[in-house]
């Protein structure tokens, strides 16, 4: 199976990377990552005056934590879609071609999902992350003065007792990298989740397969949202560095709790997948 597995992880990867949604979505998240601190330094270039109140500290100004830029409005409002758009579609093209039946036949279907898990996961986390480390770069090489601070600035540091505390009071970069693994994590949990949704509900229009599993998404992060109780259990609450400074409660405890939950529902998912597909000809 592991010679298998390999050659169906090589085919996979290719196919992902040349599918026209997962370019477009790698250029957004590049464009994003590189113009959002350029177009925050031109305004400060502009407006000098506002160094002395808001402040010129990059903890500041990097993507994640900086709710006031575009790149981050842009980010958080296509989250959900991104992850679908991840997954390149690649069951449900292969289900409405041959490629389906001419891989599980050829081979085991066992390998044939491992690898779509595999590579719309790895892949999805590799991409978030390289991207976003690109705006930590630009963004501290754009605002080096990591010396001063503000009154403003006093308003993004993570709550004592916060899971990101400890890891400030020893260095902010600290922080900056522990959101970016948590956010590249997060992306990939729910790629895999969405190619499971793809597989267990078996949709014949592609539009509704992109559909459904941000509808779903959306509608957990609702609902979680419309009780302040479960606020700290919303991942994208937990996303964001500054609920951190903002909204107590937000510990390792709940952060392991809510992120260990979303993976053991994509095992429970998986096996439902292999389940489900049990019949060579599901």
């Amino acid at each position: 199976m592991g010679d298998l597995l390999v050659s169906y992880l090589k085919i996979d990867f290719k196919r992902l990377i040349t599918d026209k949604k997962i370019i477009i979505v790698v250029l957004v998240l590049l464009i994003i990552a590189v113009f959002d601190p350029i177009t925050l330094a031109r305004y400060f270039a502009k407006y000098p005056s506002s160094t002395q109140t808001i402040g010129n500290n990059p903890f500041q100004f990097w993507m994640l934590l900086n709710s006031a830029g575009w790149g981050n409005h842009l980010f958080s409002n296509a989250f959900w879609i991104v992850t679908v758009l991840f997954t390149g579609l690649i069951y449900y093209d292969d289900k409405n071609t041959s490629m389906y039946m001419y891989q599980i036949t050829r081979g085991s279907k066992g390998a044939y999902f491992i690898s779509k898990f595999i590579s719309t996961g790895l892949l999805s986390f590799l991409v978030v992350l390289v991207t976003l480390e690109i705006n930590v770069l630009m963004t501290y090489t754009l605002f080096p003065d990591t010396v001063h601070k503000t009154e403003q600035y006093g308003f993004n540091i993570p709550l004592e007792g916060s899971f990101a505390y400890d890891a400030y009071l020893v260095n902010p970069m600290n922080v900056v990298q522990m959101y970016t693994l948590l956010n590249a994590l997060a992306i990939s949990i729910f790629v895999v989740f969405s190619l499971c949704m793809s597989v267990l509900l078996n949709l014949k229009n592609r539009y509704i397969v992109m559909v459904i599993p941000v509808i779903i998404l959306y509608g957990i992060s609702y609902i979680t949202n419309a009780y302040p109780s479960l606020v700290i259990y919303d991942i994208r609450i937990i996303l964001q560095p500054l609920a951190a400074s903002g909204i107590e409660g937000i510990n390792w405890s709940a952060v392991s709790f809510v992120t260990g939950g979303w993976m053991l529902v994509d095992l429970l998912l998986i096996g439902a997948v292999f389940y489900k597909t049990r019949d060579c000809y599901a």
